[in-house]
């Protein structure tokens, strides 16, 4: 009887390094640049939508990050 292994599934995260090293011709300098640059990005976008009056408030209720929470039977949200 022979046993054959396969490799375990790559996870999103190993999948998304591939692809990030990939993209920068194997370059592992380039793709944490490159991934850096992008999240300078991110935050920059985040800041600016947080700073406008469109952004949700905590304070008014409109973060819908909580709202699974509150809905959820196995968390619960104090406050």
């Amino acid at each position: 009887m022979t046993l054959h292994f396969l490799p375990p599934p790559l996870d999103a995260y190993d999948a998304a390094v591939d692809d990030a090293i990939a993209t920068c011709n194997g370059d592992l300098r380039g793709a944490l640049k490159a991934l850096i640059m992008a999240n300078e990005f991110l935050e920059r976008d985040l800041q600016r939508a947080l700073a406008s009056s469109a952004a949700p408030s905590i304070a008014d209720g409109g973060n819908p990050g909580l709202a699974c929470c509150e809905r959820s039977p196995h968390l619960r949200v104090s406050g």
